[in-house]
């Protein structure tokens, strides 16, 4: 892969869950901007161990933000500190990568020549595949999947999946601006854009690693009131 990419990684209490070997076996063609929000364990310290001023970097916020709000600030840091035109796609990648850093390449050699100006990683358990992800987890995101599309008329299979890249136009429409949502800050990226040029692309692996930070049930309610501000935004 020739094509260079920046990966935003938000992380917040990552340090038991964080595989800094993985991200050190990557593509060269890959950078990191290791995004730390607020972090109460030792990420900023592991992160900071190999940081390089080369392909590794951090950003290091000593408050929370939320996943939304960190993506956001740590474009406006690589904005004002990386040279961001030297970089094709940028994009965001979680953590613990439950998407396998080999699926970069796979994302954009799936649009290669193609219209698409952004790619989303999409989790479609299919022949072929090894999608290894928890039967309530599959089931509320078809439900999320059909409030959104049902309320804010967008079609989408696997929005909240984290694996997403963009040119750098949509890179910039996407994270120039702080997010009024942080469970659904997907969508409201989607609804900033041109949804004719958002391709989704089925994984061929993403492995549900076990998020003991998310109370899915509990949780689920702060989505559906993020659903409502879209909606209520969206009217005004």
């Amino acid at each position: 892969m020739n094509t260079k990419v920046l990966l935003i990684i938000p992380c917040f209490n990552e340090e038991k869950r964080i595989h800094i070997e993985e991200f050190q076996k990557a593509n060269s063609n890959i950078d990191f901007l290791f995004a730390n929000d607020g972090s109460s364990d030792g990420t900023a310290k592991l992160i900071k161990n190999i940081v390089d001023d080369k392909r590794f970097y951090l950003f290091n916020s000593k408050i929370n933000h939320g996943k939304a709000n960190i993506i956001h600030l740590a474009f406006k840091h690589a904005s004002k500190y990386l040279k961001l035109d030297e970089y094709s796609w940028i994009g965001f990648w979680d953590a613990d990568l439950a998407t396998p850093l080999f699926e970069v390449e796979n994302m954009l050699k799936f649009i290669h020549g193609s219209r698409y100006k952004t790619v989303w990683g999409s989790r479609v358990s299919r022949l072929g595949s090894k999608i290894r992800r928890s039967t309530l987890r599959h089931y509320l995101g078809r439900i999320f999947a059909t409030i959104v599309s049902y309320v804010l008329d967008v079609k989408t299979y696997d929005s909240q999946c984290g694996a997403k890249l963009f040119n750098a136009e949509y890179a910039q429409i996407a994270f120039s601006s702080r997010f009024q949502t942080n469970w659904v800050f997907d969508i409201e990226i989607l609804l900033k854009l041109d949804s004719n040029f958002i391709c989704e692309y089925p994984l061929t692996a993403w492995d549900d690693i076990g998020d003991n930070k998310v109370n899915i049930k509990k949780d689920f309610i702060k989505v559906l009131k993020d659903i409502y501000t879209l909606w209520k935004s969206d009217r005004q």
